[in-house]
């Protein structure tokens, strides 16, 4: 049986303002930090509990015999572990959210980078492509939640995981084991009840009619049957909306539409029509076809908007990640 596979990273990212630093970020990152350095080194006996704080964060963002070797159109550069989790975190969740919410996503990304990597102890060098980095805006809660999470992974039978998150739910995580994803265990349903508080918790996109069957014809089609899809535990099946069947999982985003015996997967429903998650249904009204969409990002793994609001209620960030990952054990490396 086919199966879709969605575990992805998510790859929007917010748009700031300024221009982009590219592989000038770890110097200006160091710089930021360079007065506090000065300070703690000196021992300034004016120093607050705060410049303490953030001189020992700096220490050991420098700190850890891991490296991460980026190469981008500028060239190559060899920049500190933890410096580079600090510049992902800042253009991958929102500056302002708690900093529970923050470590927990800190981890997560630090987790995927190892992913993989374990066979000789991680080694001293991880390679890397990202023509982003040192694009975000760093601030201090964002380095301070790197610092405080330093060398914190989260593993499954011995090996780092990828961490999968995403903005908001529709309600509810997603089953990998319905998306044919049987080598991740740990990502299992939970319940974020609270994520319908999100402003981007439901969108409506709309299209002409026949804007939406042109789009629909350029969609790949996938050679699989109504029974193979059924043999799924859980699977849901909606009735026909504008002439399209939709197959749920048991979180309410679709796996597969289909059409006169044709199907397409739910996600690539979601980027051919740019819709904000594959949790929809579909309305046709004044020669138009709409899509309701709750959630947005492909609902596996950590919803950071629940994790935020989890961090608002006094969860830590270890609680937050054994919520989202019950399966998987946060570990730490030296």
């Amino acid at each position: 049986m086919k199966k879709l596979r969605v575990f992805q990273t998510v790859k929007s990212k917010r748009i700031v303002s300024g221009f982009s630093m590219k592989n000038l970020g770890t110097v200006l990152l160091l710089l930021f930090f360079l007065p506090y350095f000065i300070s703690f080194l000196f021992g300034n006996m004016q120093q607050t509990e705060t410049d303490v704080r953030r001189a020992r964060a700096g220490e050991l963002l420098k700190s850890g015999r891991m490296y991460v070797s980026n190469t981008t159109a500028l060239g190559k550069e060899r920049i500190p572990l933890e410096v580079y989790v600090a510049d992902k975190l800042s253009r991958s969740m929102e500056a302002d959210f708690e900093a529970e919410a923050l470590k927990a996503q800190a981890v997560l990304l630090r987790s995927g980078i190892l992913a993989g990597r374990e066979e000789e102890g991680f080694g001293n060098e991880i390679s890397l492509a990202d023509e982003d980095y040192g694009s975000g805006i760093l601030t201090e809660k964002m380095l301070q939640a790197t610092a405080e999470t330093s060398g914190v992974y989260l593993s499954y039978e011995g090996k780092a995981i990828e961490g999968a998150y995403f903005a908001v739910s529709n309600g509810a995580t997603r089953d990998g084991a319905q998306l044919g994803l049987a080598d991740h265990p740990y990502l299992k349903r939970v319940f974020c009840n609270r994520d319908f508080l999100s402003s981007d918790y439901a969108k409506t996109v709309s299209f002409r009619e026949k804007e939406f069957e042109q789009i629909w014809e350029q969609c790949a089609k996938t050679r699989i049957t109504q029974d193979e899809i059924l043999e799924n535990e859980g699977i849901q099946v909606s009735q026909e909306e504008c002439g399209i069947r939709l197959y749920l999982d048991s979180a309410g985003y679709v796996l597969y539409g289909e059409r006169n015996g044709e199907f397409v997967s739910g996600e690539q429903i979601r980027a051919a029509y740019m819709l904000p998650s594959s949790s929809f249904h579909l309305e046709a009204a004044d020669s138009q076809v709409n899509f309701y969409v709750r959630g947005k990002g492909h609902g596996m793994g950590m919803s950071q908007f629940a994790a935020n609001e989890m961090a608002k209620e006094g969860e830590d960030y270890t609680a937050i990640l054994e919520f989202f990952f019950q399966d998987a054990i946060i570990s730490k490396f030296e």
